[in-house]
């Protein structure tokens, strides 16, 4: 039986998902490869077709993105039902 998510676990979650939604599709696969499949920065430009300064570029790019998402704070009252 797997544990169940307390509420607010749930809304972080929630609030990840919608970050890696709204990264571009480069940022979100260097995003993926970086945190999710464990591959490196060189190993990703190669199989991109990029350098590492450009994996480092929409690696930020992706950081930035979900920190603004994870740390958003004052939701208008409408927002909730996006």
């Amino acid at each position: 039986m797997s544990p169940r998510l307390s509420r607010a676990e749930r809304r972080q979650l929630r609030r990840a998902e919608r970050a890696v939604d709204n990264m571009s599709p480069m940022q979100r696969e260097i995003f993926l490869g970086i945190r999710v499949d464990e591959l490196s920065y060189a190993e990703l430009g190669k199989i991109h077709g990029i350098t590492v300064a450009q994996v480092e570029h929409h690696f930020a790019g992706a950081l930035r993105i979900l920190d603004r998402h994870m740390h958003e704070r004052h939701h208008k009252w409408w927002q909730f039902w996006r």
